[in-house]
């Protein structure tokens, strides 16, 4: 078990933080949709930024432990390309839903579940290897 640990350290660090930009994403929506009466659309944009804000400091300094950035130019390249692939995994979100919930009229409490866990897996993939790549 400790074998098995160590060799995934880095996916299961990275499930607990990505565990907590999900409680980000959804105390903050609610906390502006509910108690600071925003409209929807304006605290779902608000609540992703600040967990895709959060999870990029996490990702970086805990998750992939890449503490070396030498310049400012590096540190908003990962930025950047952090929240594009974020921004991507955002509409592989709203694909599965569409086709699982819209189209095939399917348990959406699943299928958000899967989608949650497809962005994940996607997300982990492109910080891991292209993101936060390790030289």
């Amino acid at each position: 078990m400790i074998g098995f640990i160590r060799k995934n350290a880095d996916f299961l660090v990275y499930c607990v933080f990505g565990a907590m930009a999900t409680a980000v994403n959804m105390l903050s929506y609610e906390a502006l949709y509910r108690q600071l009466g925003l409209p929807n659309t304006p605290s779902v944009a608000l609540a992703w930024f600040l967990a895709v804000t959060f999870a990029f400091f996490t990702n970086k300094y805990i998750v992939f432990r890449k503490k070396g950035t030498v310049n400012r130019h590096s540190f908003l390249s990962e930025l950047m390309y952090f929240y594009l692939c974020r921004a991507a995994s955002g509409v592989l979100d709203i694909v599965i839903m569409f086709i699982a919930v819209d189209l095939l009229a399917l348990n959406h409490t699943l299928w958000k579940f899967i989608s949650n866990l497809a962005m994940g897996l996607c997300n982990y993939l492109a910080g891991r290897f292209f993101i936060f790549a390790k030289e």
